[in-house]
């Protein structure tokens, strides 16, 4: 059976990254996979402390809640992660997150843990997709030194309010043919 992991970097657990990133895995779900979802806000994860442990082995020298998602990620056949875009770049929560995942890459900067599908999740208040493009791009090529092989984005602007996406019909139909897709 397929695994697949949701991670969710918004401080909304309502919220409209949220409600997409639970979209897709409810796909995933449909199409027979394991599921799992992670909201970034409520753990307690350290920033990285460059002391290189991971460099000489396969985890994180830091004890916090990050080890349980560690362990998800290693055997997960796709990660879907998801944030806001706060000042043209992921939340803070993603983005410590993300510089955590280190230890998913050997001395060499190539995968540790296989190759694992990405879906990308963001969303905005900018009305247009082409904001943040070429951020969205560099996202892509770091995730790829660490197994994450880009699959899919799934974006969704204009998200004023918290409930703009569940209310977008399309976007949900989009989120959810996604999920099945990655299986």
């Amino acid at each position: 059976m397929a695994k697949v992991i949701g991670i969710v970097g918004s401080p909304r657990r309502g919220g409209n990254t949220s409600a997409i990133v639970n979209q897709v895995l409810k796909g995933a779900e449909a199409s027979g996979a394991e599921i799992k979802i992670y909201y970034l806000n409520e753990f307690e994860i350290k920033g990285c402390q460059s002391c290189m442990y991971c460099r000489k082995n396969d985890s994180c020298s830091l004890k916090d809640d990050m080890q349980t998602i560690f362990e998800d990620m290693k055997s997960a056949d796709a990660v879907i992660l998801g944030s806001p875009i706060y000042i043209h770049q992921v939340s803070g929560q993603m983005k410590i997150f993300m510089d955590r995942l280190y230890p998913f890459t050997n001395e060499k900067h190539t995968p540790r843990f296989g190759i694992k599908k990405l879906v990308m999740v963001y969303t905005q208040a900018a009305p247009f997709e082409l904001f943040f493009r070429n951020y969205i791009r560099y996202l892509r090529k770091a995730f790829a030194a660490m197994g994450l092989k880009h699959f899919a984005d799934i974006r969704a602007t204009k998200c004023f309010e918290p409930n703009a996406a569940k209310n977008n019909q399309r976007l949900m139909c989009k989120a959810f043919a996604m999920g099945k897709k990655i299986i």
